[in-house]
């Protein structure tokens, strides 16, 4: 949980409006005066009641006010703009609003850098850095989590286009750190085209790779493991759809660095649905190339899996219940799935056996499995070990298990906080984001050896100060 912006500004609403009144009552001032111009309203408007009955398998539901749904009707936007007269007359008539609006603008307007999208690649670490108050993200690079010092700027899209409509979709370093793909759209538009950078020099090298992201389904690239090309996610070009279909039928295809991408090499989607989203993942040791596809936003996915052979098979359908499939330590799978078990379990299966026959590796709990998507996975493998993330009504939660399915020793987190984004680290270490409602974001590397859990220097700085702010659950 980030503290977001609504709740930073009732947060400062709260602690401005009881300092301010303290203050004036203690010091004998009197308060200030109301910034309305005319006499306040005494009383909000009636709305009238007209009941509508809906029937709803078998229990009838009556809704008095369904009438206020239709903005057309000059009624409501009679009413509407009666209770809004009330509303604003009640605000602007209460003691200190000006003060209380200068410290919500403070608070609001604070710039606070923040890192998402981490990385790591030989040996580096890659990140998004928010860095207000530039339009756009850069992407930067590190050789260290706990020395803002080693961070280094790969690319500034703000430097790119002065305009500071060029945005960075997403990045993807090679296997050995050198080059870092880059997905870049203009204008808001989410259509990228991917750029290959040389890390060192920070400059483009390579053929620019046409229509990988989408504003409808997103986009994905993965390296080949010996960083001569990647997989990639591509839209239609040219003539090949109808334009009504233009950022639809998204498939996927090859690239190898220094060659004409026009010679791509088809992979797999033509069979696709016209609303497929897909996400890659390859498996380095082995070359396996996995393809997560999810039917649009309605939670049903796909799984198809290239082999050694550069076979493509089917691990799974849409409805049959299998949310995620992920590689774990060797050549397993682990499958998140709903099959019969509605707060999701994990099962686990060879990488040439079949999900139909898939073994119980976690059961089913009271928590729910996240289901998640678009690179914040719900379950990873570092070091031996599976990492699963939970939600327990409103926070999230870390849990490790052993290569067996033997619960082990977890990450510290923050009490009733969020806890995601979790990354495998080349030395076996997980790293992952914390926060909570009175403590803001942060990155955290948890070393199974040692069973620490420590904080990196990658933290969100708060606008205001919550030490004495006490969350109950």
């Amino acid at each position: 949980m980030n503290i977001s912006a609504l709740h930073v500004a009732l947060l400062a609403f709260s602690l401005s409006a009881c300092g301010s009144q303290k203050s004036a009552s203690s010091t004998g001032e009197t308060p200030a005066p109301t910034t309305s111009a005319s006499a306040p309203i005494v009383a909000p408007p009636a709305a009238t009641k007209t009941p509508v009955t809906d029937e709803y398998h078998g229990t009838k539901v009556v809704d008095d006010y369904r009438w206020l749904e239709n903005w057309e009707d000059a009624k409501v936007q009679e009413w509407t703009k009666a209770i809004d007269a009330f509303t604003r007359s009640t605000l602007s008539g209460l003691p200190q609003v000006e003060a209380i609006h200068s410290r919500v603008d403070q608070v609001l307007s604070h710039a606070a850098v923040s890192y998402y999208g981490l990385a790591q690649s030989g040996g580096s670490f890659f990140a998004l850095k928010h860095q207000p108050p530039l339009k756009q993200s850069l992407l930067v690079q590190l050789s260290s989590l706990s020395d803002l010092s080693s961070e280094k700027v790969v690319l500034d899209p703000n430097q790119l286009d002065e305009s500071g409509s060029t945005t960075i979709d997403f990045y993807r370093p090679s296997p050995d750190g050198s080059m870092v793909a880059i997905s870049l759209s203009k204008g808001g538009t989410e259509s990228g085209d991917v750029s290959v950078y040389g890390v060192a020099t920070g400059k483009a090298m390579h053929e620019v790779v046409p229509r990988v992201n989408g504003g409808t389904a997103g986009g994905d690239l993965v390296w080949q493991p010996d960083g001569k090309g990647f997989y990639y996610t591509r839209y239609p070009r040219g003539e090949e759809r109808p334009v009504a279909d233009s950022n639809f039928y998204m498939q996927v295809y090859f690239h190898a660095l220094g060659t004409p991408t026009e010679n791509d090499r088809y992979e797999i989607g033509k069979d696709f649905p016209r609303i497929a989203e897909i996400e890659l993942s390859m498996h380095a040791p082995t070359g396996r190339l996995l393809a997560t596809v999810q039917d649009g936003d309605g939670g049903e996915f796909a799984h198809y899996m290239r082999d050694r052979k550069k076979r493509w098979k089917q691990l799974s359908e849409f409805g049959d219940g299998h949310v995620q499939i992920a590689f774990g330590p060797g050549t397993d799978l682990f499958v998140i799935s709903t099959k019969g078990a509605p707060r999701g379990q994990v099962l686990r299966m060879p990488a040439n056996g079949s999900v139909a026959k898939a073994k119980l590796f976690v059961a089913e709990t009271e928590d729910t499995v996240v289901s998640s998507f678009w690179g914040s996975r719900s379950l990873v493998s570092s070091g031996g070990r599976i990492y699963v993330s939970y939600q327990l009504g409103g926070p999230s939660q870390l849990r490790a298990f052993s290569n067996k399915g033997a619960v082990l020793e977890a990450p510290e987190q923050l009490p009733s906080s969020s806890a995601g984004s979790m990354v495998p680290l080349e030395d076996g270490s997980l790293l992952f984001v914390n926060g909570s409602w009175t403590t803001p974001s942060a990155w955290f590397r948890f070393d199974p050896k040692s069973g620490n859990t420590e904080k990196t220097a990658l933290v969100e700085e708060a606008p205001i100060d919550l030490s004495q702010v006490k969350v109950e659950r």
